[in-house]
């Protein structure tokens, strides 16, 4: 049984937003590390561009132009399950993410945390199905 609680109505989860400098390396790294479909193109002056799941089963991934990121993490970031962290990890290095190495690791995690091509941090969590 999966359904929701009632006053949960249809409340779900829709967008996460990503704050970007530059909105069209931005667009092309989180659609080519999530797979999804961006904007073929991004104007100079819009504020949003909206990356989507080709399945459509995920969460619209919708990049924020912004004035400046900011020094400290954000409060929210996004998570990635996976089965093959660590080839996830060598693949949106590649891409154009870097390692947190300034991170504080517990001695024992599932997690490698990354930033994306913006500075904003995500991690890659390795789950076993």
């Amino acid at each position: 049984m999966n359904s929701r609680p009632a006053e949960i109505g249809d409340l779900r989860l829709a967008t996460i937003v990503v704050n970007a400098l530059d909105m069209d390396r931005a667009a092309d790294f989180w659609s080519a590390t999530l797979g999804y479909r961006r904007p073929d193109r991004i104007g100079p002056t819009d504020q949003f561009a909206k990356l989507t799941d080709p399945a459509g089963s995920g969460p619209a991934v919708l990049i924020q132009r912004a004035e400046e990121i900011p020094a400290v993490p954000a409060p929210v970031h996004i998570d990635l399950y996976t089965s093959k962290r660590d080839e996830h990890v060598d693949r949106v290095v590649a891409l154009g993410a870097t390692r947190a190495d300034d991170w504080q690791y517990p001695d024992e995690h599932e997690f490698v945390v990354l930033r994306d091509t913006e500075g904003n941090e995500f991690c890659v969590i390795q789950v076993d199905d």
